[in-house]
């Protein structure tokens, strides 16, 4: 059969065009191939982008990048080492500032202690663990300034003593369970009054000589019947035998007769103790109060008084 002319052109048009198409196809098959990584980028585990990851940065465990790799450039190894572990780098800095803010951690923020509590060791996880008003160690605060002598104790925030004498020994009325607020503490001082205020110093016979007689009394103590006391203090907590049979002298703050420190009536200083002179006064018993007696040859009044003898001393008593 013949075959018109215009019809072997058309076939051999579709032919040419078919060959085109099929070379076009290979170039982008081939230029894909070209482009998608091989097997050995996904067999590898390792990133070229991301550069190696750390033992903790690792992208397949936390998300981070890292500590940055050889191509992820300055960039990348700021955001290694700055982020590494990714979510867990968050945590371990929230961590951190938590504890720093004195979270569950402990922290170093002080507490806020109520009443006489006080946060004395600085260690939140034992609390306001002091009371102040009782602790020897911290009696008003906390330190060493504020502990109480070997024989004191805390008492309202204050160091009281328990003999009642500031060198820590009674001789007089003891046991001290049986006169919890009356004593006699020996001592010596120079001439002078009853009534001065302490100047603050411990002292007592043989311990060292008292700048004024109220210093032999001990913290919280206080020359017997001194305003507003009177003498009804002594009296009210020992009877006249009482007073009369402890071994030595131990004066109060008042006359034997007027009651007063100083004054013409009687001869001194009440007393208390077997080396009292017995005058058969009245200041605090009834013609039994005795008074302290000459010492050194000076007879002693209230307002001028001296002991530098040996079982003399001072009658120290405490508010009940």
């Amino acid at each position: 059969m013949t075959i018109p002319a215009q019809s072997s052109g058309r076939n051999a048009s579709v032919g040419i065009a078919s060959g085109v198409v099929w070379l076009l196809a290979s170039g982008l098959i081939a230029a894909c191939s070209l482009l998608a990584p091989g097997d050995q980028h996904y067999l590898s585990g390792t990133s070229d982008a991301s550069g190696e990851g750390g033992e903790s940065g690792k992208s397949g465990e936390s998300g981070g990048s890292g500590e940055g790799g050889q191509a992820g450039g300055d960039h990348e190894q700021a955001g290694g080492d700055a982020g590494s572990g990714g979510v867990d780098g968050l945590a371990a800095a929230g961590g951190l500032a938590g504890s720093d803010a004195g979270g569950a951690s402990g922290g170093t923020a002080p507490l806020i202690c109520g009443a006489d509590l006080a946060d004395c060791n600085q260690q939140a996880g034992d609390g306001c663990e002091v009371d102040l008003s009782s602790s020897s160690a911290n009696c008003g605060g906390c330190g060493e300034v504020f502990a109480c002598a070997a024989d004191e104790v805390c008492e309202q925030r204050k160091c009281v003593s328990r003999s009642g004498c500031s060198d820590g020994t009674r001789e007089a009325f003891l046991p001290v369970s049986s006169w919890p607020h009356l004593a006699g503490c020996t001592a010596q001082w120079p001439r002078g009054s009853l009534r001065s205020a302490k100047s603050g110093s411990a002292c007592g016979y043989p311990l060292r000589v008292c700048e004024v007689p109220a210093d032999a009394c001990g913290n919280g103590w206080h020359v017997c019947a001194i305003p507003p006391f009177g003498p009804a203090e002594v009296s009210a907590q020992a009877t006249a035998d009482d007073c009369a049979a402890q071994p030595g002298a131990f004066a109060a703050a008042v006359g034997d007769q007027s009651c007063e420190p100083c004054t013409d009536g009687g001869n001194g200083a009440a007393c208390c103790g077997d080396l009292c002179v017995q005058q058969h006064g009245s200041c605090i018993y009834s013609n039994m109060t005795a008074w302290i007696g000459v010492i050194n040859g000076y007879k002693n009044v209230c307002g001028a008084i001296e002991s530098d003898l040996a079982q003399h001393g001072v009658l120290c008593c405490r508010a009940p």
